[in-house]
């Protein structure tokens, strides 16, 4: 308000209101304030301790890569010994010690490896700084963890590692133990010594960190860091490398939480200055708003009020078309959203379906009514399926937009590129010159995919198949078009891959070809044409036939003899795999039980199962289930047969203890022959792998077969594996094997598949002294 002063001047006082107005202002926008960035900085520190996690778990990974690198070195001295012991009866210490000093190579804190049979340590590698370790006696060793480690490791026959403790030429030390036995009998311990440093500094530890404070407790006592980090509710990971266990602890340091503290008070003194700007506007308003009103003369109130009512009416149509505009430009933005949800893949952000369809249809009215040519590209990834099954579907969303990406960069204008599902593109060219240009864009294609492409920071190798049909002379139809395209692509898959082809009328042969297939099969078991043969597995030992493989065969009643690798993937596409598979199943057991029943000895038959079986999961448990339980054979004379991806995926895992759990042996088919991790072999309930036929073709021929076969039954012999090659056709495949130690074989070397009342009469009559002394003429 306003008053007079003895001068007749005005002088303007604020209401009381107005400062009651500033203070609930102030006090909101402040709180706002607050909260504001109390949010930024709990945001801030959440980042900070999930990077921190990030960090410590890819350490602790590190760490166990490191530790294992090491124990691994106790599997292969003990693998030495047991071999030794197997030729010779005996250990030599000039053979140990070239054995040794080769097999540690460049692998850095190996104080020594040692040999203690009975106990008693009588070979040491280096001798030298170690002599005081011949002969001593680990069951009358004077400190009594050792002699506890000692016995523990006799009495439960697995890796133990002992320690850290302080070595006696000064440092940190580690103790791998192994037990040895001969015939199930104790014969001693192999044992290796590590120094702790090197695992630490191999595995990153030791390294000046920016970002976080680490601790390593192996253990109960702590061998790395601040031991005070643990009593500070520290990040957690834990490793358990052999028998022991070890915590790795983390916290962001000092230097990460004052930067944050730092951006903090940042944005606090800018929210500070944006508010005391806020309260002197808002105060401005409000105090000219009142200037105005006691400056304005009463005699002209009637005009005031007036001015006044059309001042708000003014407003509420300023209101309305605010209003207005906002909703349309919401309208707007909801219709440019659903046109891009209708017409947008949401992985790739390419043209989906939808719209290659709409464009596809167009393409061909505006070429038909010009008289133009145009091309349709179908575009199928080759390896996609590996990729996405093995590393997941997170690098297969990142190698469709890296395709998408570079096929993008190739087209011009008019040409549009789209992502039909999965790993399948198109691409229509609507301005087609001429054949030369048709060859001249697929080869570019082609060759988009000669260059790896990198995901999460690794090399990935992936190939396209391009099937090719050209308007008008294929058809003028958009779904023949994209019928004869992809059937131009699978001929493109079957030559080899990594290529494209243009549609002919051999192709649609082809298509008719499958389907006429395929309508057959759909007929096959109701006119039963199918019929299992068995061919016989014999252990290579004692040449005795300790199982049989069910082999699926088709006699067309018009064609005759139809091979599997021609009607297995059609049955598979179309999801008669399926019953087939239930029928194949059924049938075994069944047979299974016959033969027993007729008197033929108890044996295990193998039966393989399709990536669409598995996937039933419970339904496939109950389905065998209930198959024994009508048939009445034992669980433990049936084997199932998987491939190397079926038993990658962690949600299989538990069909397959399932499955184990009923006492069913379960398998590895063609092992070797795919893209894997090993890691499954020892997580998962395996009991045999199965080395495919191709490196078995390999033997005498390729050293390279021979040494994947050699590492294969290594490691499977270290896992507790059984090991059954096939496809074995020569003696010389024979003999290999049997000196390498594989256990059983199959193959024609001995019997091809045989019908059913062939084999009850090859189980009676089969007899493995006669085939030894056969083969030793």
């Amino acid at each position: 308000m306003y008053n007079i002063n003895d001068d007749s001047q005005l002088r303007y006082t604020t209401p009381r209101k107005t400062w009651f107005v500033l203070f609930l202002s102030a006090l909101l926008l402040g709180s706002c304030f607050w909260w504001i960035t109390n949010a930024y900085s709990r945001w801030l520190h959440k980042e900070v301790y999930h990077d921190a996690s990030v960090e410590l778990a890819a350490n602790a990974s590190s760490l166990t890569l490191a530790l294992e690198r090491r124990l691994l070195l106790s599997d292969g001295l003990k693998a030495f010994v047991d071999t030794s012991l197997m030729d010779s009866h005996k250990l030599d210490a000039n053979h140990f010690n070239r054995f040794a000093k080769s097999f540690i190579g460049p692998i850095q804190g190996i104080r020594n490896l040692s040999v203690y049979p009975g106990g008693i340590a009588e070979f040491v590698y280096p001798l030298q700084g170690n002599e005081n370790v011949i002969g001593l006696n680990l069951f009358k060793h004077p400190n009594p963890d050792i002699r506890e480690n000692a016995l523990r490791t006799q009495h439960l026959n697995v890796k133990t590692i002992f320690g850290p403790f302080e070595l006696t030429q000064g440092g940190l030390g580690l103790l791998s133990r192994q037990s040895i036995f001969v015939q199930r009998e104790f014969w001693g311990f192999v044992s290796i010594v590590l120094d702790v440093p090197p695992i630490l500094e191999e595995a990153g530890l030791t390294q000046v960190n920016k970002g976080i404070d680490l601790a390593v407790k192996a253990g109960n006592n702590v061998i790395y860091g601040d031991a005070s980090l643990y009593e500070r509710s520290p990040l957690l990971e834990k490793i358990y490398p052999a028998e022991g266990k070890w915590e790795i602890a983390a916290l962001p340091n000092k230097a990460k939480l004052s930067a944050i503290d730092t951006k903090v008070q940042i944005i606090q003194l800018i929210f500070l200055l944006a508010l005391i700007l806020l309260i002197y506007l808002i105060y401005i308003q409000l105090t000219q708003k009142h200037k105005l009103q006691v400056m304005v003369n009463e005699r002209t109130n009637n005009m005031t009020r007036a001015n006044q009512q059309l001042e708000s009416t003014y407003e509420e149509l300023i209101a309305t078309e605010d209003e207005l505009r906002t909703q349309y430009r919401l309208l707007e933005g909801t219709e440019r959203t659903l046109r891009q949800m209708a017409y947008r893949d949401t992985v790739t952000g390419l043209n989906n379906r939808i719209f290659f369809q709409e464009r596809l249809e167009e393409t061909i009215l505006m070429a038909g009514s010009k008289n133009r040519r145009f091309a349709l590209l179908f575009i199928d990834l080759d390896q996609f399926k590996l990729i996405n099954d093995t590393l997941g579907h997170s690098y297969g969303d990142l190698l469709l937009k890296e395709v998408g990406e570079r096929m993008t960069m190739l087209l011009t204008k008019g040409e549009s590129f789209s992502r039909i599902g999965g790993d399948e593109f198109t691409i229509i060219l609507p301005y087609l010159k001429d054949q030369t240009h048709l060859h001249q864009m697929a080869q570019q294609v082609v060759n988009l995919f000669q260059q790896p492409f990198v995901l999460q920071g690794m090399e990935y190798y992936v190939t396209a198949s391009i099937g090719i049909t050209v308007f008008p002379e294929h058809s003028d139809d958009a779904e023949l078009l994209m019928k004869y395209a992809d059937a131009a692509m699978y001929r493109a898959k079957e030559e080899g891959k990594n290529h494209y082809r243009i549609y002919d009328d051999t192709l649609n042969a082809d298509v008719q070809e499958k389907i006429y297939i395929k309508n057959s099969l759909r007929r096959a078991l109701e006119n039963k044409e199918f019929e299992i043969y068995y061919q016989p597995q014999l252990e290579i030992k004692t040449r005795k036939i300790i199982g049989l493989e069910a082999l699926i065969r088709w006699n067309h009643p018009k064609r005759g003899h139809i091979p599997p690798s021609i009607f297995i993937p059609i049955a598979e596409e179309c999801g008669l795999i399926e019953p087939i598979g239930e029928w194949v199943l059924r049938t075994v057991c069944a047979q299974s039980k016959v033969w027993q029943n007729a008197g033929a000895e108890p044996i295990r038959v193998a039966v393989n199962l399709s990536a669409r079986q598995f996937n039933q999961r419970n339904k496939l448990t109950e389905l065998i289930k209930s198959i024994l339980a009508e048939t009445g054979l034992d669980p433990a004379y049936l084997e199932l047969e998987i491939t190397e991806n079926l038993a990658m995926q962690d949600e299989n895992a538990t069909v397959l203890q399932e499955l184990r759990d009923l006492n069913i042996t379960i398998s590895i088919d063609d092992f070797g022959t795919h893209y894997s991790s090993l890691s499954y072999l020892k997580r998962l309930p395996i009991d045999k792998i199965k080395i495919d036929r191709t490196f078995v073709n390999g033997i005498s021929k390729e050293p390279k077969d021979e040494a994947i076969i050699l590492a294969i039954m290594l490691m499977a012999s270290h896992l507790g594996l059984t090991i059954i090659a096939e496809g074995v056709e020569t003696t010389d495949q024979l003999f290999f094997l049997q000196q390498n130690h594989c256990h059983d074989i199959q193959g024609f070397l001995y019997y091809p598949p045989q019908q059913a009342d062939t084999v009850l009469r090859i189980l009676n009559s089969h007899s493995p002294d006669s085939v030894l002394a056969a083969e030793k003429q």
